[in-house]
This record gives C-alpha cells, structure tokens and sequence, in this order.
C-alpha cells in the first residue's frame, strides 16, 4: 500500500510538472515543458531588402500582415505560431533600416526542414515616376495607392533552422522586394512565393552588439504599464512589447518635458508617447537600451513621409504611423499609406534628436538651425504632425489636416556608396525618387551612436555596397545623420 501511494505521488507530480507552464509572446512554454520531449525558444524578428531594381518607383509605404507561420521539423510534424496580434502588422518600409520583433516561441528541441508563412494583400504607396500610367489608374508623376495579391512563401533548408533547449536560437525573416516586387507591362505586382522573396538569416548579424541577437529600434507607442523593473509599450497598430529595464535606464527628452534629469518616473501610464530603443538578448529577453520622450500627455499625432514640398507649400503627407486621443473620425479610419493634405497653422518646429540628445558631436544647432521653419522641408523627411484638426476619407480622396506643430524624424531610405569611405561619413548614390536631394549627399555617422547591421562598421563599407539608413535629413551638408546603416 505504501508503494502504491509513492507511485501515485511520483504521477501526480509528473501531471503537476508538465501543466507548469508560464506564457511568452508568441505561445507556448518557457520552463517545466516535456511534453514531446525536451524543449527550447525560437526568436523571431523580420527585415526587408528596398525595391533597388525599380529606380523610378518609390515606395513610400508598404503594409503587410503575417496572418500564419507554420514550421515543419524533419520528423515532418507541423507546429503553428502563435503571434500577437494573431495578424501580425509589418511596414516592409520601415523594415529596409529596422528590425521587427515577431516573438519568442517555445518548441520542440530538434531540426526543423520548413516553414509556411502566409501573408494578407499588401498595400503600397508608391510615387510613380515611369513617365507612363502604371496599374491602370496610377498616373505618372503621381503619389498612389495601390493594393496587390495576397500570397505566401515556402522555406525549405537542411536544416532551415534548428532549436536547442539550452539557449534560444535566433532566426530573421527577410522579406526582399527587390526579388518580390516587379513592374512588368507597366503592372506593378508582389509575389511572396518567388524564389528568394522571402529568407531567413541566422542572429545575430554582424553589427549586433555582444550578447544581443538583434536590436528593435524606434518602436513608438504609448506607455501601458510601468514598474521598477519593466516598462510595457503598445504601438497603434496593436503590437504590445514588454522591455526589462536595465539597472540604469536611459531616458531622451530632446523637448524638456521632464525636468532637468530625465528619469524612468516620467513614462505614465496611458499618458507618454516613446520611442523605444531595445535589445533581444541572447536569453530571448527584449531590453530597453533607452526610451526618447515624444509626448507627455495624449495628443492626436500623425507621422508621415513629406512630398511635393516647397517653403510656400501646399504639401502632403504619406501616413506611417498615428496616435489618436480625440476621436477624431478621419484619424481613427486612417489607415497606413493614406495619403493627407497639410495645412500649416502657424507652427512650431523641432527636431526629435533621439540618441543624438546630449552628444558632443552632434549639438542641437546642427538640426534646429536647418529645421527652423517650412524653408527646411526636403521631399522625403519623415515628421510628425500634432493634428488640431482633420477632416476627409479615403473613399472621397481629400483627406486633409491641420497642424501647430512639425516635429523632425528619421527618415528610411536607400542608396549606393558610389565611392569608398571617408572617415566617419560616405556618399549616397541612386536613393528612391521621393528624395528630394540634388547631387551626391553625404551620409555622417556618429561614433557610439550609429548601429551597423551586416558591417561591424563604417569603414567596413565600400563603393558599390548597397546600404539602408535609418537618419535626420535635413537641408544642409552632411544631409543625413545616421542613427542606424544596414549593409543589404
């Protein structure tokens, strides 16, 4: 009788183990997993190659959403992710300079030979500068938008990637519009399933700092939760990430909003608008590496790529990002890549400095001097604009808002290095026609400031490497000061 109630208790404690489970983002366990098995984590995050074959297009935005990720392990069983959101938003835009973190996934520890992913009708704005009509109502010389094919991509590989239970592994899906994006008849389509269209690459890249897999940079949201040891931030496009906080944390308050120490006590919840700047650690563990103070309090914020821009105006922008507190109906239905009209209401003008706050080398005149007043709008720079008003939809076409206030961003674009590097600084070369530069511009980086990705740094570029940046483009020589380079 005394061993048949040992043995009962060994069961009920195997039973208790396995139903020990704790959540993380994207499903599954993290400790006390056995079913099938030992167990590891599978990090996840997602980048994007421009369209550099399509010279007289640019692409001003590019939405997409993850709607399945399947994996398939050499045994040929099949597991399907779980992502939060469970329709996982990407600006492949975005993507070209910047990392998205699509989460960290418990599976079983062996190979894995394939993976399934499945993606809804992307949504590109494009200028179209071909000379012809493209797509059938896209004129030429025209900002349009223009909705294509949903689709998905098979990935094969021996392995594709392999799952340890010691320490989580690290893969990033790159989706390659150079390969998926192609103009044919004058028919702009995009098609996932093309070979090469989509990849994965191991992390960390070249360029991640020591100990990190990747880094995810300008996240911006609204502050959800805070404590002492993590800040909890969710973007308007639904993408809620929890960060650890460091032992000291950084906070950037280009606008002074916090006094004259910044400090993790000025994030409120449901109140500050950041940007986030993190680490994915080599424990799968998302780390703030500093916060940027957009706002203190909620305000309607629309952020957007400029074009057509001229001192005298009128211009316009492509939208990107949104932050709406009012309720303001044309605000709330827009959408990513609508298109407004900007009306100037006597505005002020700043400069979102980010890591560039407090250094040496880059002192606030560089930026505010060029970004003084309308006379420093350069077609291509992405601002933020605090809407007093709006008005419009996109099923009329007249979308439209009024704004006091034009705040400086980084802007995303690409181009090639015509010539080897000098220094800390390199030409730029062929960059989308949304760009609205003359000449070669010339691209600054800072030291300890600027991240490299696919390069440890600066002077591992060369002539003819094609490179993704992350910058303030403002109307002076150097144009673009780099916060992040990507080799492509």
């Amino acid at each position: 009788m005394i061993r048949n109630k040992s043995f009962l208790f060994v069961l009920l404690l195997a039973a208790f183990a396995l139903s020990s489970c704790s959540g993380v983002k994207g499903g599954g366990c993290v400790a006390n997993c056995t079913v099938n098995g030992q167990t590891g984590n599978l990090v996840i995050t997602v980048t994007s190659k421009p369209a550099v074959q399509l010279p007289n297009i640019a692409i001003l935005s590019a939405a997409v959403d993850i709607s399945g990720v399947t994996v398939t392990d050499s045994a040929s069983n099949t597991t399907p992710l779980t992502l939060a959101p469970t329709v996982f938003p990407l600006d492949m835009n975005r993507l070209q300079s910047d990392s998205a973190y699509l989460g960290s996934f418990s599976l079983t520890a062996t190979t894995y030979s394939a993976a399934t992913i499945t993606f809804s009708a992307p949504v590109l704005t494009v200028l179209n500068n071909t000379g012809a009509t493209i797509n059938g109502t896209c004129l030429t010389s025209n900002v349009c938008e223009i909705t294509l094919a949903a689709g998905s991509a098979q990935l094969t590989g021996s392995p594709l990637f392999t799952v340890s239970s010691s320490q989580p592994v690290g893969i990033s899906l790159n989706l390659d519009l150079s390969t998926a994006l192609t103009l044919t008849n004058n028919a702009l389509a995009l098609s996932f399933s093309t070979v090469g269209a989509v990849t994965t690459a191991a992390l960390p890249r070249t360029g991640a700092p020591t100990g990190d897999l990747d880094l995810i940079e300008d996240f911006v949201g609204q502050v959800t939760a805070v404590n002492s040891t993590s800040v909890s931030v969710t973007a308007s496009n639904g993408v809620s990430e929890q960060f650890t906080l460091p032992t000291s944390p950084v906070i950037f308050d280009p606008q002074g909003l916090c006094g004259a120490t910044p400090t993790v006590g000025c994030l409120t919840a449901n109140q500050t608008l950041v940007s986030v700047n993190a680490s994915v650690t080599t424990a799968g563990v998302l780390t703030l590496i500093s916060a940027d103070v957009l706002d203190s309090t909620p305000k309607d914020e629309v952020q957007g790529t400029l074009f057509f821009a001229n001192s005298a105006g009128p211009f316009s922008i492509v939208l990107t990002n949104k932050f709406v507190s009012s309720g303001n109906s044309t605000l709330t239905t827009a959408e990513v890549g609508d298109v407004f009209a900007v009306t100037l209401s006597n505005p002020s003008f700043l400069v979102d400095t980010d890591e560039f706050t407090g250094n040496g080398s880059t002192p606030p005149s560089i930026f505010t001097t060029a970004f003084s007043n309308s006379a420093g709008f350069i077609n291509g720079q992405s601002v933020m604009l605090h809407a007093v008003s709006a008005t419009g939809a996109k099923a009329q076409n007249n979308q439209a808002l009024t704004t006091d206030q034009v705040r400086l961003r980084f802007t995303r674009t690409f181009g090639a290095l015509p010539a080897a590097v000098s220094g800390a600084t390199f030409q730029l070369s062929g960059f989308p026609p949304n760009i609205g530069l003359q000449g070669t511009p010339i691209v600054n980086t800072v030291l300890g400031i600027t991240n490299f990705d696919g390069v440890a740094d600066v002077s591992q570029l060369a002539g003819g490497n094609i490179v993704s940046v992350r910058a303030l483009l403002i109307n002076s020589s150097p144009n673009f000061y780099a916060a992040k380079v990507r080799l492509q």
